[in-house]
């Protein structure tokens, strides 16, 4: 048994028996549920065909905020490293996106559009300025420290890019997709939720809610963690596969 492993099952050891306490000392389900029943409803949410639904539709709404967001974030980031004008401009834009609850988007983008492209692109403006910072400041950061060279020895822009800044930009960029994966998924949720979405995990808490099974909640809460979970392990899988353990960007981020 891992080390890593080992930690979890303790971790998970002190929260459930704290858990359990807590729920005794509350006695009454509406207010906190027992573990033994949430888990009760997470086997039966198991067993019922939307529940495969639900999560297909939230991750790929989720898969397809992300995805957006960094293309859109990609482009800009290197235009606006290049081009300081460009760059005032967008990074006015984007303290402005920082600001503004998530709330404030699904609202009015509920007047513009449908629900499901308004979870979609909802998700598009909290995470863009998230990977656009990351990988416009990592940007910044290589010019400045080879920028002399650059002078002395110059280049077309399409070779700096591409031949220099790219494989430079590495560790920044697959750093940034994966913080930015596992607030897609929250983000998504709660948009489901605020737009009533006929599918998805945020449909099936609101349902819940509705019924006052609070255990219902909790339980689709979990899964939700489940799925987050996974998804980053595949994600570090992956990138393990492709640069090795000890090459991986990930890797060397999280020691850090």
């Amino acid at each position: 048994m891992s080390r890593s492993l080992k930690s979890w099952m303790v971790f998970l050891l002190i929260i459930g028996g704290l858990w359990s306490v807590a729920a005794l000392w509350a006695n009454n389900p509406l207010i906190l549920p027992s573990p033994w029943t949430v888990g009760e409803q997470m086997i039966r949410q198991l067993r019922d065909p939307a529940f495969f639904e639900a999560l297909f539709f939230t991750l790929m709404r989720s898969l397809a905020s992300l995805a957006l967001s960094f293309l859109v974030a990609f482009v800009l980031a290197f235009a606006c490293a290049f081009h300081p004008f460009l760059a005032g401009q967008i990074n006015r834009l984007v303290s402005i996106l920082q600001t503004l609850p998530n709330v404030c988007y699904i609202i009015l983008l509920l007047f513009w559009c449908s629900r499901n492209m308004a979870v979609i692109v909802s998700g598009i403006f909290l995470l863009f300025p998230l990977i656009y910072r990351t990988l416009y400041e990592a940007l910044l950061d290589i010019r400045k420290r080879w920028e002399s060279v650059w002078i002395v020895y110059p280049q077309p822009k399409n070779v700096l890019i591409t031949r220099v800044c790219l494989p430079m930009l590495k560790p920044a960029l697959l750093a940034a997709l994966k913080n930015a994966s596992s607030l897609a998924f929250k983000v998504c949720v709660t948009s489901e939720i605020l737009c009533s979405l006929s599918s998805g995990i945020g449909r099936q808490i609101q349902l819940d809610r509705f019924d006052l099974n609070l255990a219902g909640v909790v339980a689709w809460s979990l899964w939700l963690v489940v799925l987050v979970f996974v998804f980053e392990k595949l994600w570090n899988f992956l990138m393990t596969r492709m640069f090795g353990k000890e090459d991986s960007p990930l890797s060397r981020t999280e020691q850090k």
